[in-house]
């Protein structure tokens, strides 16, 4: 009884750090190029309220995965366990949002690491953020099985197209970007959370290979904004290139959806090593 109570309260503790990790990742503001509290950055059929919305409908199936993975292996199974909870977690925010796709991509990091968490909590087991990326990855590699859907999604698309890596082949390196992000954090804590989030942000920004932003643009348009996020998280923010890069964001119409994604899987990084590790990376 003692361990199933355990198992209760924890899976519903990860899964509501996940649900905060997505709303605080939409409320940061101001951010280019994406949907805020201030404005809906380069998109006219979201806002700040469906954002929440939709994250609120996930945070069930989160609890799932973790729930999957008390006392299981990292293995085939697991994997397709968990595949399968996230593709009713897609139904499910696609009938909160009516057919918007807000959270596809959080869907799969903030599961892949739910999933982690919980198989390492549950053995008692302490775990630095490079050996969970590293499990997160070994998870990753194992193929989907059941999966069957023949259509090509906008990111595959820009994937064949710019031959770039996508969310798949980011979480099968182990996500170095969550790692990047992680180091400005590092290099920030000590400021705002508005502060040390938004230099987490231009950190994946100027790094990532955005394929949201391919989708809507192209390589060019892509290096360009990459290097004014690079120039604008060199000091404290605002500054001219931080105002530079929202203009670009939102002249050239692009949303750097992936690298709002690796946000807030870092922001769940830092909440759950508070939460359990006391702080520690």
């Amino acid at each position: 009884m003692i361990k199933n109570k355990t198992q209760q309260v924890v899976t519903k503790q990860l899964a509501s750090l996940v649900e905060q990790a997505l709303v605080d990742e939409v409320s940061l503001s101001p951010k280019p190029g994406l949907v805020d509290a201030l404005n809906n950055g380069a998109h006219s059929d979201m806002d700040l309220a469906l954002f929440i919305k939709s994250a609120r409908a996930l945070t069930p199936y989160f609890e799932q995965m973790a729930q999957a993975a008390w006392l299981q292996p990292i293995s085939q199974t697991l994997r397709e366990t968990i595949a399968h909870i996230g593709r009713k977690a897609e139904q499910a925010m696609f009938k909160e949002t009516n057919g918007i796709n807000t959270h596809k991509g959080a869907i799969w990091v903030m599961g892949l690491l739910t999933t982690v968490y919980a198989q390492r909590i549950s053995t008692g087991q302490s775990i630095q953020t490079d050996e969970l990326l590293k499990l997160v990855s070994h998870l990753a590699q194992f193929p989907d099985s059941r999966y069957q859907n023949k259509q090509l999604t906008h990111g595959e698309a820009v994937k064949q197209r710019y031959r770039v890596n996508g969310a798949y082949e980011e979480a099968v390196l182990g996500y170095p970007h969550i790692s990047l992000a992680l180091e400005t954090y590092v290099k920030w804590q000590t400021a705002t959370s508005q502060q040390y989030q938004l230099q987490m942000l231009l950190t994946l920004m100027s790094s990532v290979t955005d394929t949201c932003v391919l989708h809507r643009s192209d390589q060019g348009t892509l290096i360009e904004m990459q290097r004014l996020a690079m120039s604008a998280g060199q000091t404290s923010l605002p500054n001219a290139s931080f105002t530079d890069l929202q203009k670009y964001c939102q002249q050239k119409h692009i949303s750097p959806g992936g690298s709002a994604d690796l946000l807030s899987a870092s922001l769940l990084i830092i909440a759950v090593n508070r939460q359990f590790y006391r702080g520690k990376n």
